[in-house]
């Protein structure tokens, strides 16, 4: 049975409620310096595995030093450790299978006439693939690369096949490396203040709801779905590092499970 039909909020509130909306969709979280600390450590990562694969390719005098970077980079875009560590290992098989690839297709020397719509043809490809499989979309993104290279300035199909390779070898083990290296404590600490928030927010809503605060019901709602979605993302990001955050996961789902059943109960009285 529907219940009653809630009294109109009023402007302040309304607005209140939709300047939380629009924090959740854009992820700006004005004042919350403890939310924005836990972005950090994985600026940090990049920082220091990009600028040192970068750096490290250049003393080594790989011809094409900047393809470590690229590696970093590609690995250390992730939310933690598990994250980057799989990323790995699909750049890695990735680039295995895309230089075979890239040899066969340099080692008939294509004129570039020929090398311009096979180009087209692996953008094409890694387009389609990239956001169903990262690991496939570098099967095609890797001769991709070498393929525009060679077009831009012709060299032995062994020497860029090498170059891409050791590229990829630095980058790969430097991100991985500053993954390992640069801790990321904060994000446990993310986690569980997130359950205390989410655990304190449902208890307002069903408040809320059992008085019959209609008045209240944008921004209490709002302010609960808000933090539901931190408490799983906080939750996704501290799992994979390498100290966990200690909560217990029956307490964390029960938490998710109340606070989408008090969403759903506001969900009735529209």
């Amino acid at each position: 049975m529907a219940g009653p039909e809630p009294a109109p909020a009023d402007p302040a509130t309304r607005q209140a409620a939709e300047l939380r909306a629009a924090e959740l969709v854009t992820g700006r979280h004005h004042g919350r310096q403890g939310h924005r600390s836990v972005l950090y450590v994985p600026a940090l990562r990049m920082t220091l595995g990009t600028g040192l694969a970068g750096l490290t390719g250049l003393l080594l005098g790989l011809g094409h030093g900047y393809w470590a970077a690229i590696s970093a980079a590609a690995v250390l875009h992730s939310i933690n450790v598990r994250t980057a560590a799989q990323r790995a290992v699909q750049r890695t098989l990735g680039t295995v299978a895309g230089l075979l690839l890239a040899l066969g297709v340099l080692a008939l020397h294509p004129d570039p006439l020929v090398l311009v719509p096979v180009i087209v043809l692996l953008e094409f490809l890694l387009e389609y693939v990239v956001a169903r499989n990262y690991g496939l979309g570098v099967v095609f993104l890797t001769p991709l690369a070498l393929l525009l290279a060679d077009l831009a300035a012709p060299s032995p199909a062994g020497a860029l096949v090498l170059d891409r390779a050791l590229g990829s070898v630095l980058g790969i083990v430097i991100a991985l490396g500053c993954a390992l290296l640069v801790v990321h404590d904060h994000a446990a600490v993310r986690a569980e203040r997130a359950l205390a928030a989410c655990t304190e927010a449902a208890e307002h809503a069903e408040h809320t709801l059992d008085n019959r605060l209609e008045s209240s019901f944008p921004v209490v709602q709002t302010h609960l779905a808000a933090a539901v979605v931190e408490l799983r993302e906080a939750d996704d990001a501290a799992a994979g590092e390498l100290w966990p955050a200690e909560i217990d996961p029956t307490e964390l789902a029960a938490a998710e499970q109340r606070a989408y059943l008090l969403l759903e109960r506001f969900g009735r009285w529209r």
